[in-house]
């Protein structure tokens, strides 16, 4: 009769919880079937999973603003729009 160890993505031990808070997935997928003896697919699932749920309490991440893009966006079409009014004009005459 062998011992299973039965772990969820709500038990991780201390060090995998730190290392997903921190962005470093690989290293807690490493030390979840180090302390776990898990595979490498089922350290991976709970990882993910518990990285899900991390990500859901901290929605806003340092220095990423939905708007960040908006000045590029808007340059982008103003070029766009006058290059095409550009090319009407040379076209056209």
């Amino acid at each position: 009769m062998s011992s299973e160890i039965v772990v969820t993505d709500n038990e991780l031990p201390t060090k995998v919880v730190q290392a997903i808070a921190q962005g470093r997935k690989i290293e807690a997928i490493k030390l979840l079937r180090e302390e776990t003896g898990l595979g490498l697919a089922n350290a991976k699932v709970l990882v993910d999973r518990a990285a899900r749920r991390h990500a859901q309490q901290n929605p806003q991440v340092p220095g990423i603003t939905e708007e960040s893009n908006t000045g590029r966006l808007v340059g982008m079409m103003l070029l766009l729009f006058l290059a095409f009014g550009a090319y009407r004009f040379v076209a056209g005459a």
